[in-house]
């Protein structure tokens, strides 16, 4: 293969990828979004029960234990990483 062949398969290649990050990322905001009814930034209790698998989690993600989810706590758990890439999934 020539060089400036390789050099554009490199190039599409990290295009592709970063495209797929940014769809996930954004996928995963708009969950958290869809979560926070009142929009306040922060997912509540009564918030999080719409979802049984955060709700199952919720405790384990609030860090400081003030009984509502930021948007800091959830974009720093694997766990919810994984629960919005499964809801944008759907």
């Amino acid at each position: 293969m020539k060089r400036i062949e390789k050099v554009f398969l490199l190039l599409f290649t990290i295009i592709a990828v970063q495209a797929v990050a940014v769809a996930e990322a954004n996928a995963g905001e708009a969950w958290i979004s869809e979560l926070d009814e009142d929009q306040d930034g922060y997912i509540s209790l009564k918030e999080a029960v719409a979802d049984t698998r955060l709700l199952r989690l919720f405790s384990r993600i609030d860090d400081n234990a003030d009984g509502q989810l930021s948007i800091d706590e959830l974009k720093a758990s694997e766990e919810v990483e994984l629960l919005s890439m499964r809801a944008s999934a759907k």
